[in-house]
């Protein structure tokens, strides 16, 4: 493990703060404000209709039936997906990819392949923002749970991987995949010294390392999603000290990473491993370049509360309540998430 001083792999990196109004993030950054699709107008010269990407219509009907007709390529449908997602319209997003893996039943495998691990990463997405449990009222067959997601999910990796097992971007959606999966399966209980965890959700964390592992391994080492999210599981696993230097290698190779940012990572780490100052430290940093860091914010409080009970004041001036702040999952691995 890297000296747990050192101001570098410990969450000080130099990194400039954004500039006001700036994105903290890198998300959809490529997604252009506007698209255009060829049309024929039938006089053998080709014409073209503008779509604004930034003002979507709320029904992507007439969309779905433009591309169709103009046998439109995998890009089209795939960029005006991710800006119905950039909108945070994970929905039509969806229906898009699906009408468009319809459409492209018949072409390469390489444009159905490319739909597939974005329909699975948006149902991924939709997985983390479900509700855990059915809502009170409603029918367990018409609910939108987390595990149904999953499931949607899981389908759709398993159809790209019938395709292409060893289609590198899989690797991490599976990865991720196992993840979001052990987060709904119940803890180990305690054992006895000595023994060996094999319970359900350490064989799905397990599962889940070995994913990225292979990430890593096909990517030469330059795939920090899959570092992350190695590290993350690494986490859960318990496995703190290991979990910490991945986290720090993420920083010392992507400084400017702050989508996630691994500082948060570093800083959960150092404080199951009883560093705190340290802790408090790598948040602090996370919270300087991202005023809006949320998580980092609430492990800080979370740190400050267990510094002195003293604090309750500052609790109600801070966050307008006492309610206890739990430790965060120190990572986004999502893409497409928050």
């Amino acid at each position: 493990m890297a000296p747990l001083r050192n101001g570098q792999v410990n969450g000080h990196t130099r990194v400039s703060p954004p500039e006001p109004g700036a994105t903290a993030g890198k998300r959809f950054s490529d997604i252009p404000s506007a698209i255009d699709i060829p049309v024929s107008s039938g006089l053998d010269a080709e014409e073209a209709v503008e779509v604004n990407l930034e003002e979507l219509h709320d029904d992507p009907t007439e969309l779905c039936t433009l591309l169709e007709n103009e046998g439109a390529a995998r890009n089209f449908w795939m960029i005006i997906a991710l800006a119905y997602a950039k909108q945070r319209k994970v929905d039509h997003a969806i229906e898009l990819l699906t009408k468009g893996l319809a459409a492209l039943s018949k072409g390469g495998i390489k444009d159905k392949l490319g739909l597939l691990t974005c329909l699975c990463w948006l149902y991924l997405w939709k997985s983390r923002e479900a509700p855990r449990v059915v809502p009170e009222g409603q029918l367990v067959s018409e609910a939108l749970t987390k595990d149904y997601f999953l499931q949607q999910s899981t389908a759709t990796l398993n159809e790209a991987s019938r395709i292409n097992p060893s289609f590198p971007p899989l690797f991490l959606a599976r990865g991720v995949l196992y993840l979001l999966r052990a987060s709904l399966q119940p803890p180990s209980r305690s054992l006895a010294p000595g023994s060996a965890d094999h319970s359900e959700r350490v064989e799905t964390l397990r599962q889940a390392l070995k994913c990225f592992e292979d990430a890593i391994r096909v990517s030469v080492g330059r795939n920090m999603m899959a570092m992350l999210g190695k590290a993350r599981a690494l986490y859960s696993l318990g496995k703190y000290a290991d979990a910490l230097e991945s986290y720090q290698e993420v920083l010392m190779k992507m400084p400017d990473l702050r989508d996630p940012d691994s500082r948060i990572g570093i800083g959960c780490c150092l404080w199951q491993l009883g560093f705190k100052e340290e802790a408090r430290d790598a948040w602090e940093r996370a919270l300087e370049l991202v005023g809006s860091a949320v998580e980092a914010l609430n492990t800080k409080l979370t740190y400050c509360r267990t510094l002195s009970r003293k604090l309750r004041p500052f609790w109600s001036d801070c966050t307008g309540s006492t309610t206890a702040l739990t430790m965060p999952q120190p990572i986004q691995l999502l893409l497409l998430c928050t």
